[in-house]
């Protein structure tokens, strides 16, 4: 049986995946100006990763919202196994269109 810790690992690491095969990672590239610091560097291999790492937290952030409320609505009071596979599938459901 899998703890939340390994749970939370392999979370990481789809949120990971997302980043650079997502859909959406072309739109925010291009919304770069707007979100990209001036003091960082311009460069398009800069922006690529910072596109990445905003989808990545995005879906990180995004996928955990199904398993808040699978926590509210069944009443846990602490992350347990069963909410981390919620948000475990919900990431991956997350980062299939860019898989596929």
């Amino acid at each position: 049986m899998m703890n939340a810790q390994t749970l939370f690992v392999a979370l990481l690491g789809i949120t990971l995946i997302n980043g650079f095969v997502s859909p959406i990672l072309p739109l925010v590239f291009v919304w770069a100006p707007v979100w990209m610091p001036e003091f960082a560097p311009q460069t398009p291999i800069a922006i690529l990763y910072g596109t990445s790492l905003i989808v990545s937290l995005s879906t990180l952030i995004i996928s955990g919202v199904p398993a808040a409320l699978f926590e509210r609505f069944t009443g846990r009071q602490a992350s347990d196994t069963a909410s981390m596979l919620v948000w475990l599938g919900t990431a991956f459901l997350m980062t299939l269109p860019g898989l596929i």
